[in-house]
C-alpha cells in the first residue's frame, strides 16, 4: 500500500538538527533528519549564495511514500541520481545514474512515488534563472542553445533525462565528500557544480548535434534508436534479437550497437535489463502478482535467474521486495 502525502506533510516529517549561517557571506547549511515515520537518513541543505541551492539526500523510507507536489513557479534545476530512485507519474522512472535538466518556468502538479527497499542517495542543484545568469557572464543576451532553460512563469518549463557520465560521478564525490570549511568549502563546492552543469549541458548539446545531423533515410539515429528502445520496451517478456530490432527501425547492425551507447548511454541489452529490472520492482512493490508471474511478465523462464538477476541489481531478493522488507 502506498501513502500519499503533501508536500507540506513531508516536511513536517523531518527536523532541523544541525544549522551554520555565514551572515557576511550569505552562506548557510541546514542538516535535516527524517523521522521514524518517514525512515532514516538526512537530507543537508546548503544556501551557497542567495539564488543558488545544493542539496544531498542520503536516506532510506520504511514505507512506500508518494508526494504531492503543487504547481509552482520553478527555478533552473540540475539533478544526479546516484543510488536508488523514485517514479514520476509525469515524467517516469529517474533512476540510479540518471540525470535530469529542469529549466526555469511554470512546473506542473508532480506525484514522486518512492520505494521502501533501496538507499536513495542524489544531489540537487538549483539556481534562480538571474543568478545562473550573473555566473555565465550572459546580460541581456543569452546563446541560443540555452534560450530553452529560460522561460517565463507562465511558460511550462524545460525538461529532459540524461545520464551521469564517468566525469560527473567524480565531481559528484567530490562534492559529497568536501574537505574544506567556511569560504573556501563555497567556493569549491560552487566550482564543482559549475563544472557539473557545464557536463550535463554539454551532454544536452552533443545529443541535439546528433538530432539534427545524424539521419539515415527519413528518420534520424536519434528517433531511430529511441524506436528501437520503445519496441523493447514493449517487447520486454519477448525481445527482439539485435538484428532483427536493427531491420526494424531501418539501421544496421553497428548503428544501432553504438547508436545505443552514444544516445542511452547502455548497451542494447543492459539497457534491456535495467528496464526489466527497475518494471519488475515496480509490480513487486504493487503487491499484485507473485514473484513467479512477475518474472514471467518482464520476460524470465527461470525463476532462478530473474532472482540472481534481481538480487545483484537492488540488493534484495525478489521475494523480500513483495512482503515490503528492506534487505540489510
Amino acid at each position: 500500500m502506498t501513502n500519499t502525502v503533501s508536500c507540506q506533510e513531508f516536511w513536517e516529517q523531518v527536523k532541523s538538527v544541525k544549522e551554520y549561517t555565514d551572515i557576511e557571506n550569505e552562506y548557510s547549511e541546514i542538516l535535516y533528519k527524517y523521522s521514524q515515520w518517514f525512515g532514516q537518513g538526512n537530507i543537508l541543505n546548503i544556501e551557497l549564495r542567495q539564488g543558488f541551492y545544493l542539496t544531498l539526500e542520503d536516506y532510506q523510507v520504511n514505507k512506500n511514500i508518494t508526494i504531492d507536489y503543487p504547481e509552482m513557479e520553478h527555478p533552473l534545476g540540475f539533478y544526479f541520481q546516484i543510488s536508488g530512485g523514485i517514479n514520476c507519474r509525469r515524467y517516469g522512472l529517474n533512476c540510479a545514474g540518471n540525470s535530469i535538466i529542469s529549466g526555469s518556468g511554470f512546473l506542473p502538479q508532480l506525484f514522486h512515488e518512492h520505494l521502501s527497499y533501496e538507499p536513495y542517495k542524489a544531489v540537487k542543484v538549483h539556481i534562480e534563472p538571474e543568478v545562473f545568469k550573473r555566473f555565465m557572464g550572459f546580460n541581456d543576451a543569452i546563446p541560443s542553445q540555452m534560450k530553452h532553460l529560460f522561460r517565463k512563469p507562465d511558460e511550462k518549463h524545460y525538461f529532459h533525462n540524461g545520464i551521469v557520465t564517468n566525469q560527473m560521478q567524480i565531481a559528484l564525490q567530490q562534492i559529497s565528500q568536501c574537505p574544506f570549511q567556511g569560504l573556501v568549502k563555497r567556493m569549491y563546492l560552487e566550482s564543482k557544480i559549475l563544472e557539473l552543469i557545464a557536463l550535463r549541458l554539454q551532454q544536452d548539446i552533443e545529443a541535439e548535434t546528433i538530432h539534427r545531423f545524424s539521419h539515415t533515410s527519413k528518420k534520424g539515429l536519434v528517433d531511430k534508436i529511441y524506436y528501437a528502445k520503445d519496441i523493447l520496451e514493449s517487447r520486454i517478456d519477448n525481445p527482439p534479437s539485435v538484428l532483427e530490432l536493427a531491420q526494424l527501425v531501418g539501421l544496421n547492425h553497428h548503428q544501432l550497437k553504438q547508436g545505443f551507447r552514444k544516445v542511452l548511454g547502455h548497451t542494447v541489452f543492459g539497457y534491456l535489463h535495467n528496464f526489466r529490472m527497475e518494471q519488475a520492482r515496480l509490480l513487486l512493490s504493487e503487491g499484485k502478482m507473485s514473484v513467479a508471474e512477475v518474472a514471467n511478465s518482464v520476460g524470465y523462464e527461470h525463476l532462478g535467474h530473474f532472482a540472481g538477476a534481481f538480487k545483484q541489481k537492488f540488493g534484495t531478493t525478489p521475494s523480500a521486495c513483495l512482503k515490503g522488507k528492506i534487505f540489510k
